[in-house]
């Protein structure tokens, strides 16, 4: 990632397979089926993998510009890209209900309008999936301090820590927690944070993986072929609690950010090129407000017919594209006015004001 500034179009591939997975989890649900196969959790997998990824790679083209993180500079893209569609999202929800096409007390609201859905019940299922945002936000809020505190160095060990540490972890709360607390069980930042490490931990070594023969053979090889087979196979081993949350998890995140790694490097393979066609690209763009729209209209066990399923599809198609035309690209004009009037390359960092104010 020589400029982590650009678009990588292999990733908004994976994002638009990751969302194609929350879909299509969603629509066997509506039907009343039930998804065996567990699609929906592993698209948002893939989801966290890509974040720590991303943000790691932005994060540290930043500190080896600077040798320093503007954190106040962070804090404000983040606001911009997240906030805007999701309370947009939490508004027409508010809306829906105040006009009784929705009964859900303002009380559900709070856990997801503070972030703190992945361990406090909001009991709706238009709000549920706010819990992997809330792993999210809370992901942004913790990793570039722990990174500016601890250094590269430290925090690569604080990655591998987290990697080691998380199978014992879910075990561990599997074993004291009921398992009627869903929440704490898989849900839980502390039950995520290695996705998340994953690819933080990829970002830091990508670089100097590629310099070894044995993995750019790896990587050039038809192995990828077999990969999604055996994140599929271990991603349905949810019957196993303590096999699951011990080992498959870890693998799952291990065998994913290699597709990530190999998404990136092999643009030009027949997979590759198909992540970054126009249509995977596009939805890819798209996949926060598709992914935030998607809820309420495929409602567990509420189709009853064909017809009714393909309305409640155009109903995420416009209500997505709303979203992202009129919220998320307004939201990021203005994210760009407004950083290159607050923070020009010639501001100082705020890490930097803090440490001569120190001395």
């Amino acid at each position: 990632m020589s400029n982590p500034a650009a678009r990588i179009k292999s990733l908004d591939g994976l994002r638009a397979l990751s969302i194609l997975l929350v879909l299509i989890s969603h629509s066997i649900n509506a039907f009343g089926v039930g998804d065996p196969m567990s699609l929906g959790g592993l698209g948002v997998r893939v989801f966290f993998l890509i974040s720590g990824f991303l943000i790691t790679g932005l994060l540290l083209h930043e500190f080896d510009e600077t040798n320093s993180l503007n954190l106040t500079n962070f804090y404000f893209r983040r606001t911009l890209r997240i906030f805007p569609p999701f309370y947009f999202y939490l508004l027409g929800l508010f809306v829906f209900t105040m006009f009784k096409g929705l009964e859900i007390p303002f009380a559900a609201f709070i856990p997801a309008l503070i972030y703190t859905s992945n361990y406090f019940h909001t009991g709706y299922w238009e709000l549920v999936h706010t819990w992997s945002l809330s792993v999210e936000e809370q992901f942004y809020l913790l990793w570039p301090g722990v990174l500016l505190l601890f250094g590269k160095r430290r925090s690569i060990l604080i990655l591998c820590l987290i990697v080691v540490i998380s199978p014992f972890i879910r075990v561990i709360s599997y074993q004291l927690v009921s398992p009627n607390e869903p929440l704490w069980l898989s849900d839980g930042f502390h039950v995520n944070m290695d996705s998340l490490a994953f690819g933080c931990l990829l970002a830091f070594a990508r670089i100097r993986l590629h310099t070894y023969s044995c993995y750019r053979k790896l990587i050039n090889s038809k192995i990828i072929v077999i990969l999604p087979v055996i994140i599929i196979w271990a991603n349905m081993q949810g019957q196993h609690p303590i096999l699951y949350r011990g080992l498959c998890l870890s693998i799952i995140n291990l065998l994913l950010a290699f597709i990530i790694d190999w998404a990136v490097t092999n643009p030009d393979s027949v997979f590759g090129k198909l992540l970054n066609s126009s249509p995977f690209v596009t939805v890819g763009v798209m996949s926060y407000s598709i992914y935030l729209w998607q809820q309420p209209f495929l409602t567990q066990n509420s189709v009853a017919t064909p017809f009714q399923f393909f309305i409640r599809i155009g109903c995420i198609v416009i209500t997505s594209v709303f979203s992202y035309l009129i919220v998320e690209r307004l939201s990021l004009k203005l994210r760009k006015k407004l950083q290159r009037k607050w923070f020009s390359k010639k501001s100082e960092t705020l890490t930097g004001m803090l440490l001569k104010a120190i001395a």
